[in-house]
C-alpha cells in the first residue's frame, strides 16, 4: 500500500498533477547508475482552519501552471491531502461460514459475484463421513432404546415383586398380631377357665370321697362292710386329694409358665414378622434403587446417542450452506493457505474447509467504505469526519466524495508481518451515497484532506531541483548566477510554500537545463552536516529526485519531496526539511 501526500490547489478543476517532462537522474561517483523515484510526502501538521476545507474546493480544476515555462512567484492557496491506496469494502456484510465440525471438502461452490437472494444454495460440503457417522450412531441408537426398554421393564418387574413381598411381610404382622390376639384374648382365658374348673371338680370330688371315706370307715368299724370295700373308699379318697393337687398345681403351672412362654412366643413371633417386614421394604427399595439407576444409565447412553445423532444430522444440514440474506457472492480468502489445505489456498472446488471458516461475504453495497492503512507518522494528521475524495479503478474519472469514519486505536498487525519496524493504521472512509454500482474489493485510490495553505508564497514543484540535500529554483534571469537556493514549508503535488529565498513578484523557470544544473557547486562536508542537522537528508551528488504528482518540464530536476521514502513508494514523514510535525518553516 503506497502512502503519498498530495497538495491540490483551491483554484483547480482537478487534481491532476502539474503536466511536465522528467528530469533524469545523474550517476553517482562510482558510476553505478540507480533510479531515484521518491514519492512526494508532505508533513503538515497545525491547527485546521476555522470553518474547515470546502468540498467544493477539494474537487475543483486543471492546473493553472499547465502548459508554461515561466512563472511569477506569488501568494497561493491550495489544500493538502494525505493519499492512500486501499480498497473497497461494504460498510456491512454477511459472512457465511462453515459450521461442519472438523475438516470438510468443498463439492459445489457457487460462482464469486453471483446475485443471490435469501435461501439459495451457496456451497456444498462432501457429507460421506457423516452419513456414515449417522448409520452408526442409528444403530446406537436402535440398541440404546432396546437397553433402555429392557431396564424399564426390569424396573417395572422390581417393583411389582417389591409390593409383593411387601404384602407377604404385612400379612404376617397381621397374622402374627391375631395370633397373639387369639391367645391372649380367647385360648388363655379358655385354658384359665377349664384349670379353674378341673380344680373345682376335683374340690366337689374330694368332698364326696372324702364324705364316702368317711362313712366306710365307720360302717368297717362296725363289720357292716367288707375290707375291701373300705380300702376302696380309702383308696378313692385318696386319689380325690390327689386329683385336686394335680388340678391347682395344672393352674400353676398354666399361670406362671405355660401362659408366661406362650405370650412371650406370640409376641416374638409378631415382634419377628415386624423385622422381617422391615427386612423386605429395604431389600426391595435397595433393588428398586439398582434398577432405577440401571435404567437411569440407559436413559442417559441413549440421550446421548440421539444428542450425537442429531448433532451428524444437523452437521449433515449443514453441508448445505444457503444465502442468509441476498446480496451478490464474495470469496474470502484472508488468511489464505493458513485456513485452507488446497494449494494456492483459495476457496474452490476440491478446498478443505474448516469449522467457523468463513467461506464468502455477502456484502450490502448501499453503504461502501474505503480502507487504507495508514503510516504510523501521518496518522497525527488524521481527524474524524475529514473530507476524502475517492478514485475507484474500472471507474475512469468518477470521483467519489466520503469522509473520515473510523481511525484505528491500534497498528495493523498485518502490517508488521514482513518488517516488524513498520506500523500502519486502519483507517475508513465512509463513502456518500451514490447512484453508482460499486464492489467490494476494488483498488481505490484515496485523498484525504489534512490541511490548507492560505495565502503563501508558494512556487510549482517542478520548478524546485534538489542537489547535495539543498533546494534550488532558477530565476528568469539572463545575467549572473540564475540560481537561488530556497526553504520550503509544505510541499503538496503542485505546490510548495517558499518559506524563505524568494520574493513575491521575482520570475522562476520551470524549465531548466543540465548547464543550470552544473553551474550549482556540490555541497561541502560541513553543508551536508549542517543540511543532516536541520532534519534533511542530502542526497548524493549528483542525484535528483521527481515529484509523483506531477512530471518536471525537460532538463529539469524537481526537489526532493519531504520526508523519507517508505513502502510502494510511499513517504514517511520525520527526516525532511520540507515539513515539521507543525506546520512551521524549517
Amino acid at each position: 500500500m503506497t502512502t503519498t501526500l498530495t497538495s491540490i490547489p483551491s483554484s483547480t478543476s482537478t487534481l491532476a498533477g502539474v503536466p511536465a517532462k522528467r528530469g533524469l537522474s545523474a550517476a553517482n561517483a562510482a558510476g553505478r547508475r540507480r533510479t531515484i523515484q521518491l514519492s512526494l510526502v508532505v508533513v503538515i501538521v497545525g491547527l485546521l482552519a476555522a470553518g474547515g476545507w470546502a468540498a467544493s474546493s477539494w474537487m475543483r480544476g486543471a492546473s493553472q501552471i499547465a502548459n508554461i515555462d515561466k512563472f511569477t512567484v506569488a501568494p497561493q492557496t491550495f489544500t493538502v491531502a494525505l493519499k492512500e491506496k486501499g480498497e473497497l469494502k461494504a460498510a456491512k456484510s454477511t459472512d457465511v461460514k462453515c459450521e461442519v465440525e472438523g475438516k470438510s471438502t468443498i463439492i459445489t461452490l457457487i460462482d464469486e459475484g453471483t446475485s443471490v437472494k435469501e435461501g439459495d444454495l451457496l456451497v456444498e460440503l462432501a457429507s460421506d463421513e457423516i452419513e456414515n457417522r449417522i448409520r452408526q450412531e442409528e444403530l446406537k441408537e436402535s440398541n440404546a432404546i432396546t437397553a433402555f426398554e429392557a431396564a424399564k421393564a426390569e424396573l417395572e418387574i422390581q417393583r411389582d415383586q417389591n409390593a409383593s413381598n411387601i404384602r407377604k411381610g404385612e400379612l404376617q404382622i397381621e397374622l402374627k398380631r391375631l395370633e397373639l390376639d387369639k391367645y391372649e384374648k380367647g385360648d388363655w382365658e379358655q385354658k384359665l377357665k377349664d384349670a379353674r374348673i378341673a380344680i373345682e371338680q376335683a374340690t366337689i370330688s374330694l368332698t364326696r370321697r372324702e364324705q364316702d371315706y368317711t362313712a366306710f370307715k365307720e360302717l368297717y368299724a362296725k363289720k357292716y362292710i367288707t375290707q375291701t370295700e373300705y380300702h376302696e373308699a380309702d383308696f378313692n379318697f385318696k386319689k380325690a386329694q390327689w386329683d385336686l393337687e394335680k388340678a391347682n398345681k395344672a393352674l400353676e403351672v398354666l399361670e406362671t409358665y405355660t401362659h408366661v412362654a406362650e405370650s412371650r412366643q406370640k409376641n416374638s413371633d409378631l415382634e419377628e414378622a415386624i423385622k422381617e417386614c422391615a427386612r423386605v421394604k429395604k431389600t426391595a427399595d435397595a433393588e428398586e434403587v439398582k434398577k432405577v439407576r440401571t435404567l437411569e444409565g440407559k436413559e442417559k447412553e441413549l440421550a446421548l446417542t440421539q444428542d450425537q445423532l442429531a448433532k451428524f444430522r444437523t452437521q449433515k444440514e449443514k453441508c448445505k450452506i444457503y444465502a442468509p440474506t441476498q446480496g451478490f457472492v464474495v470469496y474470502y480468502n484472508e488468511g489464505g493457505g493458513r485456513w485452507m489445505m488446497s494449494s494456492d489456498g483459495q476457496i474452490k472446488k476440491g478446498a478443505q474447509v474448516y469449522e467457523q471458516q468463513i467461506l464468502m461475504q455477502l456484502p450490502d453495497t448501499s453503504t461502501m467504505t474505503a480502507a487504507v492503512r495508514v503510516h504510523e507518522a501521518k496518522t497525527d494528521k488524521l481527524r474524524l469526519g475529514q473530507s476524502a475524495v475517492v478514485t475507484v479503478e474500472g471507474i475512469p474519472g468518477k470521483r467519489f466524495s466520503g469522509s473520515v469514519t473510523k481511525i484505528a486505536a491500534l497498528a495493523d498487525s498485518q502490517s508488521g508481518w514482513l518488517n516488524p519496524d513498520l506500523k500502519e493504521y486502519q483507517t475508513e472512509i465512509t463513502l456518500d451515497p451514490t447512484e453508482e454500482t460499486l464492489k467490494p474489493g476494488v483498488t481505490a485510490q484515496v485523498e484525504i484532506m489534512v490541511d490548507t495553505v492560505d495565502g503563501k508564497l508558494a512556487v510549482p514543484v517542478q520548478a524546485i531541483y534538489t542537489k547535495g540535500g539543498q533546494r534550488y529554483v532558477f530565476r528568469d534571469s539572463t545575467s549572473g548566477s540564475n540560481y537561488a537556493p530556497v526553504q520550503l514549508g509544505a510541499i503538496g503535488t503542485e505546490w510548495a510554500e517558499v518559506a524563505s529565498g524568494l520574493s513575491a513578484g521575482e520570475k522562476i523557470r520551470l524549465a531548466f537545463s543540465d548547464d543550470d544544473k552544473r553551474a550549482i557547486p556540490d555541497a561541502s562536508p560541513g553543508d551536508r552536516a549542517n543540511a543532516m542537522k536541520m532534519g534533511r537528508r542530502p542526497a548524493p551528488a549528483g542525484v535528483t529526485t521527481q515529484p509523483p504528482g506531477g512530471a518536471a518540464p525537460a532538463g529539469a530536476t524537481p526537489a526532493a519531496p519531504a520526508g523519507r521514502v517508505g513502502r510502494g513508494g510511499g513517504a514517511r514523514s520525520g527526516g525532511s526539511s520540507g515539513q515539521s510535525t507543525s506546520g512551521k518553516k524549517p
